[in-house]
């Protein structure tokens, strides 16, 4: 099962750079998740998708952040599901 407390793979971080994608124009690149908060903003103000011109760029990096914090959560709750029934199956085969 994945290490969601140590998040060896930085999939948190992933998650945030994938979900760019609903809120501005260009997927931010995969190497965004190396960047500090205001290189992150740079990107989105160059980027930002049309409907969202009038907002705080700072509101939608916050946009951005809360739904790869619901994916975040989806995943550590069914992964461990998952995980959980996938043990259960083999003692039932056994």
């Amino acid at each position: 099962m994945y290490d969601f407390d140590n998040d060896p793979d930085n999939l948190r971080g992933k998650l945030f750079i994938q979900m760019s994608g609903n809120f501005l124009c260009n997927s931010m690149p995969m190497e965004a998740v190396d960047w500090d908060y205001d290189q992150q903003i740079a990107w989105i103000e160059e980027n930002r998708w049309e409907p969202l011109e009038d907002y705080f760029v700072e509101d939608i990096y916050d946009m951005i952040n809360s739904s790869a914090l619901v994916a975040w959560s989806f995943m550590q709750t069914n992964f461990s599901l998952a995980s959980r029934v996938g043990r259960l199956a083999k003692r039932v085969k056994a």
